[in-house]
């Protein structure tokens, strides 16, 4: 059974803060009406451990923590960060039900005396649902780098995008890290920047076209996510050792 505990310091954010423990399966709350500073976000985000959710509907941000079973243990620890939507927010396609279980979390402790052992049984079932990284889910991902979920999101985000021009932010954003550390992280996982992974997938996607297609070199330039047609002949050319139409002509 869950059972209440006293409020438990770990939270140091400046917005209510749930407490699930692993081991003892129970749940503290911090209202978050002391002075601190969101160094702990900082230190999850670090780590990849937080997964963070913009909900429209979301009056306050909430940030769920999940202590480990032991000291020694990280297994399931980790936490979930739920945040006002902002004017372009990235959809990152979580299922329906996370939005109705957040709903319940911000409705509880809105009450005078919330119900402790209801806000850990929601707060573990969205952990079931997100799939919240840890250190034994992410396996053989390399030491610093992105979890396995993140990099099947980013390159997933990018490649739905090659024919836009966004910020290396907006793919952070999805992921849930800062611009930084994704960066880092990217780099450790992919061998390669978040700039030059998507240049070479837009000139793997432009060899593509012109290959199988009829596309016009403009056309294939917009496709690929280039301005103008010039910009890119000359990004193919450096990078494949020819330019796009000559390519094209031997590849016949």
């Amino acid at each position: 059974m869950y059972r209440a505990e006293p409020v438990c310091s770990i939270g140091r954010a400046d917005f209510p803060t749930v407490i699930v423990d692993l081991a003892q399966r129970s749940a503290a709350i911090d209202r978050g009406d002391r002075q601190g500073s969101n160094s702990l976000v900082e230190d999850l985000r670090g780590r990849a451990q937080l997964t963070e959710i913009a909900l429209d509907d979301a009056t306050n941000d909430l940030l769920l923590v999940y202590r480990a079973a032991c000291a020694a243990d990280a297994d399931g620890a980790g936490a979930i960060l739920f945040r006002r939507q902002a004017e372009g927010d990235v959809e990152a396609g979580h299922p329906p039900a996370v939005r109705t279980l957040a709903q319940v979390l911000f409705d509880g402790l809105r009450a005078e005396a919330p119900n402790t052992p209801l806000l850990a049984h929601v707060a573990l079932a969205l952990r079931a649902l997100l799939g919240c990284p840890t250190p034994r889910e992410d396996g053989g991902a390399p030491r610093g780098g992105l979890a396995t979920w993140q990099e099947r999101r980013a390159i997933a985000y990018m490649d739905e995008r090659l024919d836009q021009s966004f910020p290396v932010s907006s793919v952070a954003d999805a992921c849930g890290l800062s611009v930084n550390h994704f960066s880092r992280a990217f780099r450790r996982s992919m061998g390669k920047p978040p700039h030059r992974w998507l240049l070479d997938r837009r000139i793997d996607r432009a060899r593509e076209l012109l290959r199988d297609t009829a596309l016009s070199l403009a056309d294939i330039a917009l496709a690929c996510g280039f301005a103008e047609q010039s910009h890119f002949t000359r990004v193919f050319t450096r990078t494949v050792g020819m330019p796009p139409g000559a390519w094209r002509r031997a590849a016949d």
